[in-house]
Parts: C-alpha cells; sequence; structure tokens
C-alpha cells in the first residue's frame, strides 16, 4: 500500500473544556493580564491542550457506520454496515458518472465495479486536500492492516459543518471532479474494482478518510469500530428463488494478544438493517422473514485457507444439525477462518433473512459480517 505517512501521529492533550474558558477572570480586570501570561507560559512548557474537538477550529472527518452517526467513538455493535459506500456494478470507473446510479448496488464478481464513498466533515473548520482511500479484504471478521488490498484513492476538499449546501454541485477537486454538498461529498474512486470469483464477490469494503496535518489517522488503523476515519461494507446479498444457500469462509484476523473469542452468528429481521432501504430503494424495503425454516450457523474453526466444505450440497434436512449457533475459539499467532452457512429451501419474494456473524474478545465486538438471504 502506498500510504502517505508511516508513523502515527502524534498524541494531543484534550481537556472536557476548552483550557481559555476555565479560570478566566472577568474582562478587563486586574487578573486578565498575569492569568493570560500563565497560559502562554503553560504552552510553552507543556504544550497546547486542546478542549473538544466539536469546539475547536479544528476539522472533524469520518465516515458512517450507521444512519445516525455522528461520528462518535468506540463502537461496540453492528458498525459493518456502512450506509456510505456505494458499489456500482458493470461499471469501469473511468465511465460512471459522478452520481452513482444506486447507493444499494452489490458487487459483481469477476468483472468491472465502480467504487464511492460519501464523507463527511462535521468540524468548525474546512478540510483541504483530504485523502480518501479505498480497500478490499477477503470476508473477514477482524480487518486490519495485514489483509488489506489497496485499490485506488482520491481527493477532495470539504467546508465546515456551517457549510451546508441547499444542492449537490459538481466541484473541480485536487484530483478530479466530485459531488459536493458543502460539509459532506460524494467521491469516485478512480480505479475500477474487480472482485475474485473465488469468494462470488462477496468481498470486504473498506474506505479511510483523512487530513495528514489536521486530522490524520494512524497508518496501521483499519478499525470502524475504534476510529470515525474508518468504515466497513461486510455484507453478502444473495438475491435468489428457491432455494437460496451460501458457504463462506470468514476469516478471523488477527488479534494484539492471544486470547478466548466467541463467534455468534443470529437471525435477524429485515428492519433491523437500515443498509436494505438503500438495497431496495424505498424507506420502507417491506420485506419479511421467511415463513419456512432457514438453517444456518458456524462450523468448527480451522487454519486459514483450508478447502470449505460446502453444505449446500447436502439434503437441506441435514444441514442444522452439522451447525452450531456459537463457537469458541482459541486465538493465536495463526490465521484462522470459521466456515459459515445459511440456506432455505423455499423463500417467497418479499422475503429476507438478515443472519450477522460477531466476533467477540473480552465482550467487545471486534469485527462482524451479514449475509442477507433474499427472495427474488
Amino acid at each position: 500500500m502506498e500510504l502517505p505517512q508511516q508513523d502515527p501521529p502524534p498524541k494531543v492533550k484534550t481537556a472536557p473544556q476548552r483550557p481559555e474558558t476555565v479560570g478566566r477572570p472577568p474582562l478587563g480586570s486586574a487578573g486578565e493580564i498575569p492569568w493570560f501570561r500563565g497560559q502562554l507560559g503553560g504552552i510553552l512548557r507543556d504544550g497546547p491542550t486542546f478542549g473538544p474537538r466539536k469546539d475547536e477550529f479544528l476539522p472533524f472527518l469520518f465516515v458512517r457506520a450507521n444512519a445516525g452517526d455522528s461520528g462518535a467513538r468506540p463502537l461496540n455493535d453492528v458498525f459493518w454496515e456502512s450506509p456510505d459506500i456505494y458499489v456500482v456494478p458493470g461499471q469501469e470507473a473511468s465511465t460512471a458518472p459522478l452520481q452513482p446510479a444506486s447507493t444499494g448496488g452489490v458487487a459483481r464478481a469477476n468483472g468491472p465495479n465502480t467504487l464511492y464513498a460519501h464523507v463527511w466533515n462535521l468540524g468548525k473548520a474546512p478540510a483541504y486536500r483530504v485523502r480518501v482511500e479505498f480497500y478490499w479484504f477477503n470476508p473477514s471478521l477482524g480487518i486490519s492492516r495485514a489483509d488489506a488490498n489497496f485499490i485506488g484513492a482520491t481527493w477532495v476538499d470539504l467546508g465546515n459543518r456551517f457549510n451546508n449546501a441547499t444542492e449537490w454541485r459538481e466541484v473541480d477537486g485536487p484530483s478530479g471532479r466530485y459531488l459536493s454538498h458543502g460539509c459532506h461529498a460524494i467521491v469516485k474512486c478512480p480505479e475500477t474494482w474487480v472482485p475474485s470469483v473465488v469468494n462470488g464477490g462477496h468481498e470486504c469494503l473498506v474506505v479511510r478518510v483523512h487530513e495528514p496535518m489536521l486530522d490524520a489517522v494512524p497508518p496501521d488503523q483499519f478499525s470502524a469500530a475504534a476510529d470515525r476515519h474508518v468504515a466497513q461494507r461486510n455484507i453478502a446479498v444473495v438475491p435468489s428463488a428457491s432455494p437460496a444457500a451460501i458457504d463462506l469462509a470468514l476469516l478471523l484476523g488477527y488479534v494484539g494478544q492471544p486470547g478466548n473469542a466467541e463467534v455468534e452468528a443470529v437471525l435477524d429481521a429485515p428492519d433491523a438493517m437500515q443498509w436494505l432501504k438503500l438495497y431496495t430503494g424505498r424507506t420502507d424495503p417491506g420485506l419479511q422473514l421467511p415463513a419456512n425454516p432457514v438453517s444456518y450457523g458456524l462450523s468448527p474453526a480451522v487454519v486459514a485457507e483450508s478447502r470449505l466444505q460446502r453444505l449446500e450440497v447436502l439434503p437441506f434436512e441435514l444441514r442444522q444439525g452439522l451447525l452450531q449457533r456459537v463457537e469458541k475459539v482459541r486465538r493465536g499467532c495463526d490465521p484462522q477462518a470459521i466456515p459459515f452457512h445459511a440456506s432455505i429451501a423455499d423463500i417467497k419474494r418479499g422475503e429476507a433473512a438478515v443472519l450477522r456473524v460477531r466476533q467477540r474478545m473480552n465482550g467487545t465486538v471486534i469485527g462482524g459480517y451479514t449475509v442477507v438471504l433474499i427472495g427474488s
């Protein structure tokens, strides 16, 4: 990967409120000048201390993890279904329009796909030459730089949070044209993405947004749960007439320290997934849980790159007996994967099953992946 900064940015000191508002004497009083000299002396001696970032004249860049996201981190719920990462299948980036044809497109394996990102600045200061990076990963429950595959990058300028235009407009930016709405913008990845047919196109996508001087991100930071500069879209959609099935090997990623992990598979109702509004293009997707049973679950963890046993070739009534809803995994240094299967013998139009797989360590969700079986 070509990253502009190899060393992590230095940590800055912060306080619950802006330091110049603490203990300040009344305006024009005799104590105001000595107080001001003390403030300058403290900065020269120990460096500056900042108040909450939202109160400082700084940019506040982020990509949303969910529809109501305003950049607060960390997150300990579903953070891998970003509504700000778009895919337009069957389209070369060089000929794709600035406005994506749809915001709920699904990647097409072994063919051209164009990626877009919706990036935000809610700081008091504008941000210039903001770098937007696009990556793909094999299906994973733990995203890290070690598995990152760089696709492309572009640059945009963003106004401050008070600069919210009334409509989208085309802008000639630092590296090409993009759509601006003042403090947020939609940008197109300049490089075409061709996902591997090995995983059926069910890869993970990651977008990072940062400005290296005033709102940087460490080069190793790829966690959307921990950092507002990072967003993930780990979603596999299986539109199908009956039967519908998927077998997928989910990588467990890398951890800082060995320990015990718990991987859980859960069936959720369609209205629990906001992203389906983008997929269907409707405020109310109108999808219901399938009337017939869904077979889903996990198999014991294996060494990464092991041959995947495909349960979809077995009779439907035998599959659930081979699967567990929860698997305990001892995490070490070796790369591991956990097989996931979901299927339904009879799914009808208007039905959808949302299956979320979470990996937890010490009670904290460190990664997840979502599979949607949807009748077509």
